[in-house]
């Protein structure tokens, strides 16, 4: 979860270089500024928390962005209260019924 500034133009292109960043390293967007990628393994996990890490570390100064893990089972009891499940939410919900 992320919520960057972007008064300036310096800030929106900060803002934007993350989001694709985040994309890169193949995070879906939840919702506006929520990012959430699966991962095999909890070393695996480890190892992605350790890159946005570096990468962030080197560009961002300001700013709030906040990382956390849960497991398959915490994610899947979600509850939706309004809106739908996105179609990439979906087919990422049937991959791992299939492994």
């Amino acid at each position: 979860m992320f919520d960057l500034p972007t008064k300036t133009k310096k800030d929106k292109k900060r803002y934007h270089w993350f989001h694709k960043e985040l994309e890169k390293e193949g995070y879906k967007m939840l919702q506006y500024s929520v990012y959430a990628k699966m991962f095999s393994s909890t070393d695996s996990a480890k190892h992605g928390k350790k890159r946005i890490k570096e990468f962030v570390k080197k560009n961002i100064k300001k700013g709030n962005i906040r990382l956390f893990m849960f497991t398959d089972k915490q994610f899947g009891a979600m509850e939706m209260i309004i809106g739908e499940v996105s179609i990439e939410e979906e087919s990422e919900r049937k991959q791992l019924l299939l492994f």
